[in-house]
């Protein structure tokens, strides 16, 4: 497995050249995951689950546990197998670019599906946990402050 201080140097190292918006933001996210201060967690499994919310949940689960669930953290993803030092430069770019990437796409979802007619609980309660978390500077989504502005 990675370690993932080693995993996030190199990621630095990689994104030195790289100024575009998602380039930028994983640049944040490093920086911000290598202070050991900060949260590192963020709404990232299981894409189809949120999707599948806007009914609610079920009684037996609360929304905390559901939180819990569908929650990754940045620093577990740094030292997986997908940021083996073995893998070279463009597939260890690709593994760290969908970090920001599966970041961008719950946001989006969950930003477009707040805004239709009657959403719902479990959408919204998402969706206000990451607009509360932009503002919390321990929080991955304080990375996020500039994107969906209008949010």
């Amino acid at each position: 497995m990675a370690d993932w201080h080693d995993s996030a140097n190199r990621a630095l190292s990689l994104l030195q050249s790289d100024s575009s918006d998602a380039g930028t933001r994983t640049t944040r996210i490093l920086n911000h995951v290598l202070d050991e201060q900060n949260l590192d967690s963020y709404i990232s499994k299981d894409f189809y689950n949120v999707q599948q919310t806007a009914g609610g949940l079920p009684d037996t689960l609360p929304m905390q546990q559901f939180v819990d669930a569908i929650t990754g953290h940045v620093r577990d993803d740094l030292g997986t197998s997908s940021f083996d030092f073995t893998l070279s430069d463009d597939d260890f770019r690709t593994a760290l670019m969908s970090i920001d990437s599966n970041i961008v796409r719950h946001m989006e979802f969950l930003n477009g599906v707040v805004h239709q007619i009657a959403p719902g609980q479990v959408h919204q309660a998402l969706w206000q946990l990451i607009l509360d978390s932009r503002n919390d500077d321990s929080s991955i989504y304080s990375c996020y402050r500039d994107f969906l502005v209008d949010a």
